[in-house]
């Protein structure tokens, strides 16, 4: 092999390593948060101005609210489902995912990168998010192979979190 070719697939190896890496990172906040909220929508709406592809805020068809995050596991609420049901938390190599499993079906949620961030602190607010529901058990050993093979076919969303590093106001009068 030559040796500039050598050395470019060393580089790229490395920088996709640290990217990969950075990103993994960037989910911290969100698992670390007490709450973490998305909204889940069939397609695209397209802005009448620009003609950009836009998710229009309270026109979601799912939203998923999670809670009590461990890191390995959390309760979800969602408009799909009566009550509240334990999902795992896995930290795939370049996304977050939340998956629940039930009779046979997984629902997929993927947090795949930061969309929006804090324009004094730089910490991101908001996460870009897909959600899938398939039958495809491999998920929970290769949760990121399950989303890219679903990506295209999964609904497009977004998510946010609540109260990290803040402390929630007292019930009563001091």
């Amino acid at each position: 092999m030559f040796p500039s070719l050598k050395y470019s697939i060393a580089l790229a190896s490395t920088l996709f390593a640290a990217a990969a890496h950075a990103q993994a990172g960037a989910f911290d906040n969100l698992v670390q948060s007490r709450f973490v909220h998305c909204a889940f929508y069939k397609a695209y709406e397209v802005d009448r101005v620009t003609g950009d592809l836009i998710l229009v805020e309270g026109r979601s068809d799912t939203l998923s609210h999670f809670q009590h995050i461990d890191g390995v596991r959390a309760r979800q609420i969602s408009t799909r489902k009566a009550g509240a049901r334990e999902v795992k938390v896995l930290h795939g190599a370049k996304y977050l995912h939340f998956v629940d499993h039930m009779a046979g079906m997984y629902v997929l949620t993927t947090v795949y990168g930061c969309i929006d961030r804090d324009a004094r602190s730089g910490t991101c607010i908001t996460y870009g998010a897909m959600q899938s529901r398939h039958f495809n058990s491999r998920v929970m050993s290769d949760p990121d192979a399950v989303y890219d093979a679903l990506k295209a076919s999964s609904d497009p969303g977004f998510c946010d979190h609540s109260f990290i590093g803040l402390k929630e106001a007292a019930r009563g009068a001091p």
